[in-house]
């Protein structure tokens, strides 16, 4: 069977840090946004976390190689991570050369390489199920899963255990798990399919997203 943890310790330039910036308790810090006049309460995404994501993409943007980040959501430690959200930012939006989701990314915290503050993206989807914030949009049952995964309480918002971010670069031509050269949404397909083989019962991912 082939082992996630050390083929994703194997690819260079990979990061992981905190998901969150919390305290001692695993309390997530969270911030206030105003949206049309109503105050939101947002989770903080932890300043090393902002940090590998903005180095990496701004140091790989010229780069004509590259095509964009995979990242795991997790638990636990190296030697002993379990993977819980596998997923993926491309460089190439669908009609721009840049992404929208990566764009400007030191100042893009709506978006934020999938992990922004606004709705549809995994912090604002996440903080709107913890909080009930009003929106344009009912909170989502693929955020439930995680709030009640994650989550021992909501508001306040306290971990149950440390939560990490894998972060990690890709190049056209690659290797991905299987040995064979894969482009960046094909890696994604093989993680999340051999995260589901090992780590099922706790894998987020859900019909191959």
């Amino acid at each position: 069977m082939i082992q996630l943890e050390p083929w994703l310790l194997s690819i260079g330039g990979y990061s992981l840090t905190p998901l969150f910036e919390t305290d001692e308790r695993l309390q997530v810090q969270v911030k206030m946004k105003l949206v049309k006049d109503n105050p939101r309460q947002i989770l903080k995404r932890s300043r090393l976390m902002e940090e590998a994501v903005i180095n990496l993409i701004e140091s790989n943007l010229a780069n004509p190689q590259w095509e964009g980040i995979i990242y795991v959501m997790g638990k636990g430690i190296p030697g002993n991570f379990t993977p819980l959200y596998i997923g993926k930012a491309e460089k190439k939006g669908v009609r721009h050369d840049i992404s929208v989701n990566i764009k400007n990314i030191r100042k893009n915290e709506h978006k934020f390489a999938r992990w922004g503050d606004g709705l549809a993206y995994h912090i604002g989807d996440l903080s709107h199920v913890l909080f009930g914030f009003e929106g344009y949009q009912k909170p989502q049952s693929k955020y439930q899963r995680w709030a009640e995964a994650l989550f021992s309480s909501y508001n306040p918002p306290i971990l149950k255990e440390p939560i990490h971010f894998y972060l990690a670069p890709w190049y056209e031509g690659q290797l991905g798990l299987s040995g064979l050269a894969c482009s960046l949404p094909a890696v994604e397909k093989e993680i999340i399919a051999i995260a589901s083989a090992n780590f099922g019962n706790a894998l987020l991912n859900k019909d191959g997203i």
